[in-house]
């Protein structure tokens, strides 16, 4: 018995070449074909997933990952939200963040004393700077305490017997012009 020849490709590994190959073709065809049929005047959107399963096979042939595989990978690593490259910074800047407010903290109590105001207002200062990009974009200029002040704005407002609808105007009406009030604007 002779051992079979390994430079004479076996029919089942021509055969798996062809049906590669096949699936190469095709999906390039639909990949191009697919917007063009979609395009024409009965809209058929059952040809849509035909370009979205070529795509994503030319591009796992092309990169070795497939569209689905990399938003899965972005998806699945929590670090989008973050701010830092690694967990090892996250935990130094947390650190650094509790010392900072520990220094707060004895600032405040000496100032309470009546001594170290400005290297108080320097501290916090430095800590409002500190904060995250995120953090300050979503909150905006508003203070700690905005939620208590806007609570309080709204009882009275109540009390006074406005609804919502007008609460919800003069916000707007201040959005609008900048933070006037609408009796300024009058003048």
């Amino acid at each position: 018995m002779t051992a079979p020849d390994p430079q004479q490709p076996s029919p089942l590994s021509a055969r798996e070449a062809d049906y590669e190959r096949f699936k190469n073709y095709a999906a390039l065809t639909f990949l191009v074909a697919s917007p063009v049929l979609i395009a024409l005047p009965p809209a058929n959107s059952t040809i849509s997933p035909a370009f979205c399963i070529s795509a994503n096979h030319v591009t796992r042939e092309r990169t070795g990952r497939s569209i689905v595989e990399r938003i899965e990978a972005r998806i699945a690593r929590p670090s989008i939200m973050r701010e830092l490259p690694s967990e090892r910074a996250e935990e130094i800047q947390a650190r650094l963040r509790a010392s900072r407010d520990a220094q707060i903290r004895e600032a405040e109590a000496l100032a309470k004393g009546g001594s170290v105001s400005e290297e108080l207002e320097k501290l916090k200062a430095r800590q409002a700077q500190q904060q995250g990009v995120a953090q300050r974009v979503w909150m905006g200029g508003e203070s700690p305490g905005w939620m208590e002040e806007r609570l309080k704005k709204e009882q009275e407002a109540l009390e006074e017997g406005k609804g919502y609808a007008d609460l919800i105007y003069e916000h707007i009406w201040e959005v609008w012009n900048w933070g006037k009030k609408e009796e300024e604007n009058d003048e």
